[in-house]
C-alpha cells in the first residue's frame, strides 16, 4: 500500500526554520565563487597593461556587469533551488517525527497494539522497527500481568469467603481492586 502524505509542511516551525539554515549555508559558501572573480576582475582593472588601454578596461568593466548579471540570476535559482530541496528534505524527517509522537499519545491512553510504518523514503525507518518491538513488549508485559491478576481473583474469591472480620474486610477490599484493574485492562484493549 503506497502512503502519501499530502501536508508537506507537516511541522511548519521545524521545517522552514531547517530549511532557512540549510539554504544560508548553501548562500553563504556558494558566494566565495563570485566574489573572487569579481575581486579578479578589479585587480585586472588596475593592473598596468590594462590601464593604459581605455578600450579593455570598458570591456572588463563591462565582463564584470555581466559576470555580476549572471551571478545574481544564478544564485537565486540556486538560493530558490536548495530552499525547495531542504523542504523537500525536512518533510521525510518531520513525517516520522510526527508518526511517532501520534503513537507515543495513543500509547499513554493505554493503546498498546498499535504499530507504525514510514514511508519506503523516509528517514529513521529504524525508529518506526524499535517503537513496535517496544509497544510489542509492553503489550506483552501486560497481558502476562493481566493473566497473573486473573489467576489469582478465583483463589482470592475463595479465600474472601472462609475469612471472617476484619481480615475478610481486607481481603474484599484487595479483591475488588484486582477486579477493578482486570476490568479497566480489559476495556482499555
Amino acid at each position: 500500500m503506497k502512503n502519501n502524505r499530502r501536508q508537506y509542511l507537516i511541522n511548519p516551525s521545524f521545517q522552514l526554520k531547517f530549511s532557512f539554515l540549510i539554504t544560508l549555508a548553501m548562500f553563504t559558501f556558494n558566494m566565495a565563487f563570485p566574489l573572487f572573480m569579481t575581486t579578479m576582475l578589479d585587480s585586472a582593472m588596475g593592473h598596468r597593461l590594462i590601464v593604459k588601454n581605455p578600450t579593455a578596461i570598458e570591456a572588463l568593466k563591462e565582463a564584470r556587469s555581466e559576470f555580476i548579471l549572471l551571478m545574481v540570476i544564478l544564485e537565486v535559482c540556486f538560493i530558490l533551488m536548495t530552499f525547495v530541496l531542504a523542504l523537500f528534505h525536512s518533510h521525510k524527517i518531520a513525517g516520522p517525527l510526527y508518526k511517532l509522537r501520534i503513537s507515543m499519545a495513543a500509547l499513554k491512553q493505554g493503546v498498546l497494539d498499535r504499530h507504525i510504518s514510514f514511508r519506503s523514503k523516509d528517514n529513521f525507518p529504524e525508529l518506526a522497527e524499535e517503537f513496535n518491538e517496544m509497544s510489542d513488549a509492553i503489550f506483552a508485559r501486560r497481558r502476562k500481568d493481566l493473566e497473573c491478576i486473573n489467576s489469582v481473583i478465583p483463589k482470592l474469591e475463595q479465600l474472601h469467603t472462609t475469612l471472617k472480620g476484619g481480615e475478610k474486610d481486607a481481603a474484599g477490599e484487595i479483591l475488588k481492586s484486582l477486579q477493578n484493574l482486570s476490568r479497566g485492562v480489559h476495556e482499555s484493549n
